[in-house]
């Protein structure tokens, strides 16, 4: 992996370093039901890289959070859900993702652009809650007695999902043109949730996605997802094999430096915290150059990626992300 930072930017010289940001006011209603958020994304993310300037994109995939589950009417239901069925090859919400990923590169530039897409675990959790009247704990407490209860029922349903998202990996990177994935899974936030069913049902899915990211791209992205202050146990993920990994530095409270020991041979991405109360949102420039300073003090520098532990606020001042960048980019690798 020593060479990762060459693959992602043709270059030695500095360290890479990239924020991402949505740009619907809300990136889960359907871009199918409502087309002018493609438009939204589209225009954001050039106003964004001209503004910014930064290494390398995330293409955001607003408007396209939820895989439908076809021929199911209420996910909630074992039984109902179990006849869930993969996305046909012609279905709108794969070729509209094609047509959006490939306006997207066009107004990115020469750089990298690494579309987001979610693991089944994900998908599957965020369908079996009301989110107008239920927090979104309540899928993941739902999915996990699911695991415990129907093993079976559960690894066909995820595994069909699977099928129809290796079906938006490859639609985006061969027919979009993305140049890889940021492959965002995360354990399920339940007491019950074992190492156990994570072996035994959730890790088998993520990595027959991971294969599929594989076979069409040579640098991809798994993040680990700490949103809202979800955990994770970072070394159960330590053979999901992608060449960069991101996490949330400030929720796991593991370094830059702890994460380059867990995940030995990978680049690390990330570093900075992505709430309003963090330094990146309301820091002076002194201290945000401070804090790159500090990120970077005690890491190998050839395997190091700067960026946040997830998406930053949508109002973060754009200046407090060109001082870090900046500050990232006069260090010495």
């Amino acid at each position: 992996m020593s060479n990762q930072q060459n693959v992602l930017l043709d270059a030695t010289e500095k360290i890479p370093v990239s924020f991402w940001r949505h740009f619907a006011d809300d990136e889960t209603v359907d871009a199918l039901e409502n087309p002018t958020i493609a438009t939204i994304n589209i225009q954001g993310h050039k106003e964004y890289v001209e503004g910014l300037r930064p290494d390398f994109v995330k293409l955001m995939s607003d408007g396209y959070f939820n895989v439908p589950f076809d021929n199911v009417t209420d996910p909630k239901n074992i039984d109902d859900l179990n006849k869930i069925q993969e996305i046909q090859d012609e279905d709108p919400w794969l070729t509209e993702q094609v047509k959006l990923v490939q306006e997207q590169k066009k107004v990115i530039g020469q750089r990298r652009g690494f579309y987001n897409i979610f693991s089944p675990v994900t998908i599957l959790k965020w369908a079996l809650y009301d989110a107008e009247s239920e927090l979104p704990a309540k899928g993941d407490e739902r999915l996990t007695e699911l695991f415990i209860q129907y093993p079976e029922k559960i690894k066909h349903v995820l595994n069909v999902l699977a099928k129809s998202i290796i079906k938006q990996v490859k639609a985006v990177v061969v027919g979009g043109g993305a140049d890889g994935v940021y492959y965002s899974t995360q354990e399920l936030q339940s007491s019950k949730y074992t190492k156990e069913l994570f072996d035994g049902i959730q890790k088998n899915v993520d990595l027959s996605v991971i294969d599929a990211i594989k076979s069409v791209s040579d640098i991809s992205i798994l993040h680990i997802c700490g949103f809202s202050g979800t955990s994770n146990h970072l070394e159960w993920f330590t053979d999901y094999d992608l060449p960069i990994v991101n996490w949330a530095v400030t929720v796991e409270g593991v370094s830059l430096q702890q994460g380059q020991q867990i995940f030995k041979d990978k680049v690390v991405l990330g570093g900075f915290g992505n709430t309003t109360d963090d330094v990146l949102y309301n820091g002076s420039k002194d201290e945000i150059e401070a804090a790159v300073q500090g990120l970077l003090s005690n890491v190998d520098k050839k395997r190091v990626i700067i960026g946040a532990d997830c998406t930053v606020p949508r109002d973060i001042p754009v200046d407090h992300l060109r001082w870090a960048i900046a500050a990232v980019h006069e260090s010495v690798v």
